[in-house]
């Protein structure tokens, strides 16, 4: 699966140069492969918002069965919310292409930019190369000038008569040569001034655009930092966390020199794509923090919601009990999905839970999936968000073919639909 995503969606970097080097901005598979799936992921929001329906009707009803009106207002508030989930995935797909849209352009311009800048120092030097053979015309003439002087003392008429049509004749040379540098010292001005002029308009282009992506990245940034903290989960410490597994740096040891790129005092444009990095390495680390956190539905085939999570009547007889996760029904065989990237603690029959597989997630986070109908992964497995782990089936202490899904924090058992509806406007 992983392979199929790189291939689908490989990762991109787009180069950037300035005057102070080249960097580049990096578009990890992960990122691109988290917006596509976005609209699927909003179908969690459908199962929080249903449960607590759910949840509110059979704590009405007691112990009592929710009759036809229940049912049909379920499929109807299903119905809708599957649409409007639809809808929200082409929204985020539209959402990435314009993303990508701005960075191709941004590279367009910073190569234009360059273009623009060796051509300034072309017509810069060209222009230095005219001045200096203007001074030397104007040298030479001065060496004329004196030399007819110097000729006009005790020379003969004739001598001088000849000297001085000489001398004539070179000035007259030297003015031509000295108004064609001064036409072509014009020319390259003219050409100097354009090129400055493109310079300033790319750069105020490319300003307006890098205020474009600050502000995507940013509201990327509040909507994932929301997403951790309506979970009860620290943004900062989370952040600390992923930022010291995902550290690596290197690279060859460069003496320290000056490039003969650069030019003096400080490119305002290279510092602001210097904190557009750093907000998008923000970005980066908390996509990769959510990738660990189970916000994800385990079933995407269509199905039912059975059972909350909570007190409920046993289905088995067994009284009024705990029930410390949720259930989805549908057919034999559907496909099960790890809710979040982690690890295979387990995979067996358990007592009462059938064929189940538990996963444990970094920040303290676990998830089981019982009474499977088949087990596609072994202990000590690492997982992905969204990787095939199993069927749905009807092993264990069950009524019908269905899914059990728990979500453990630190050892305790919690509401996973907290965590889907947390994230309904991330994904």
């Amino acid at each position: 699966m992983k392979g199929a995503v790189s291939a689908t969606l490989p990762e991109r970097r787009i180069f950037i140069h300035t005057d102070r080097g080249a960097r580049y901005l990096r578009i990890s598979t992960a990122a691109q492969a988290l917006l596509v799936v976005a609209g699927l992921v909003l179908g969690g929001w459908l199962v929080a918002a249903t449960a607590d329906f759910a949840v509110d009707r059979i704590a009405a009803d007691g112990d009592g069965e929710p009759g036809a009106a229940l049912s049909a207002a379920y499929q109807a508030r299903l119905d809708a919310l599957i649409a409007e989930r639809d809808a929200k995935a082409v929204e985020a797909v539209a959402a990435q292409k314009r993303f990508q849209m701005a960075m191709d352009q941004i590279a367009q311009q910073q190569t234009a930019i360059l273009g623009a800048i060796e051509g300034q120092r072309e017509l810069e030097g060209a222009l230095e190369a005219s001045r200096a053979r203007l001074r030397e015309t104007i040298e030479a003439r001065d060496m004329a000038v004196a030399e007819k002087e110097r000729l006009a003392e005790g020379v003969s008429p004739a001598d001088l008569i000849a000297t001085l049509q000489k001398v004539t004749g070179k000035l007259s040379e030297v003015v031509v040569d000295r108004d064609a540098v001064a036409a072509e010292r014009a020319t390259l001005s003219s050409e100097l001034a354009s090129a400055e002029l493109e310079i300033r308009l790319a750069n105020r282009r490319q300003d307006e655009m890098i205020d474009e992506l600050r502000s995507a990245v940013a509201s990327s940034s509040d909507a994932l930092e929301n997403a951790l903290s309506e979970v009860g989960l620290d943004v900062d410490s989370t952040l600390a966390a992923t930022r010291m597994a995902y550290s690596g740096q290197g690279g060859p040891l460069v003496p320290i020199g000056v490039s003969s790129r650069s030019v003096p005092g400080e490119d305002p444009t290279a510092s602001r794509f210097d904190e557009l990095m750093v907000d998008v390495d923000r970005v980066n680390l908390l996509r990769i923090a959510l990738g660990k956190v189970p916000y994800a539905m385990p079933v995407k085939d269509p199905h039912r919601f059975t059972s909350g999570f909570g007190y409920r009547r046993d289905p088995k007889g067994g009284g009024r009990r705990m029930h410390s996760g949720v259930d989805f029904a549908a057919p034999q065989g559907t496909p099960i999905y790890a809710a979040a990237d982690g690890v295979v603690e387990s995979a067996g029959r358990e007592s009462g839970y059938g064929l189940a597989v538990r996963i444990r997630h970094e920040f303290g986070f676990e998830t089981l999936y019982a009474h499977q109908n088949r087990m596609l992964v072994k202990p000590g497995q690492r997982v992905s968000r969204g990787d095939h782990i199993g069927d749905m089936g009807r092993t264990g202490r069950v009524t019908g073919v269905h899914l059990h899904y728990e979500v453990h924090l630190n050892g305790r058992p919690v509401n996973p639909m907290t965590y889907v509806e947390a994230a309904r406007d991330v994904f």
